[in-house]
């Protein structure tokens, strides 16, 4: 797929708690006129997706299931917003794409990560983000920021030896990505996340 050349594809990428929608808040102030959207989510079949796969149903889901929930709502949410999108000219921000699921059921809950990359590519349409933003932060810090919080998921829940697996699964990322993958400390103030975050935009020349 050919984007619009006066177009940008942005990322944001993290684990537990690494604040990427507080930043996603600020960015949404400063780049006017770009489509902001989430995974899983995006669409209305998304929302369902998201809820279905994420969602404290009291009942087992298997990874692989897991990543086809996940799958399905980004093959919807590429189709319907993000590819018209840019092909329209307007820019796209993304919170999240499939280097979740490589971390995620990937590393972290042992699905096949050549065949996460395979039907990933497939979904995306050999769409590449121009930049990745990863927000990283340890485990042990990130279960501390949720403690008692009421937006939490099954995910989100799991124990810290969970979450430090997704960590490997996105510094495994970075060395596949290096061009396109820029990796900022999680655990600094918000406003200083932030402007770490600004900064890079610039040198990729996308403000």
């Amino acid at each position: 797929m050919k984007k619009n050349n006066k177009t940008f594809f942005i990322v944001l990428e993290g684990g537990l708690g690494a604040g990427k929608t507080t930043v996603k808040r600020g960015l949404e102030k400063k780049l006017k006129g770009w489509k902001f959207l989430r995974e899983p989510g995006g669409t209305g079949f998304g929302e369902i997706m998201r809820e279905g796969v994420q969602g404290d149903h009291k009942c087992k889901i298997d990874p692989v299931a897991s990543f086809l929930g996940y799958s399905a709502s980004r093959a919807n949410l590429m189709a319907l917003e993000v590819l018209p999108a840019l092909e329209e000219g307007r820019s796209v921000l993304l919170d999240r794409f499939w280097y979740s699921s490589y971390a995620y059921q990937g590393e972290a809950e042992g699905v096949e990560k050549e065949f996460i990359l395979a039907v990933s590519a497939r979904l995306s349409r050999g769409l590449e983000p121009d930049l990745v933003l990863h927000y990283d932060l340890k485990p042990e810090i990130a279960k501390k920021r949720k403690d008692g919080c009421d937006d939490t998921d099954r995910y989100d829940r799991k124990e810290v030896v969970f979450h430090r697996k997704v960590r490997k699964g996105y510094m495994e990322l970075l060395e596949m990505y290096p061009d396109i993958w820029r990796t900022i400390d999680a655990s600094q103030k918000a406003d200083k996340v932030l402007q770490d975050s600004l900064e890079i935009l610039e040198e990729f020349g996308l403000l």
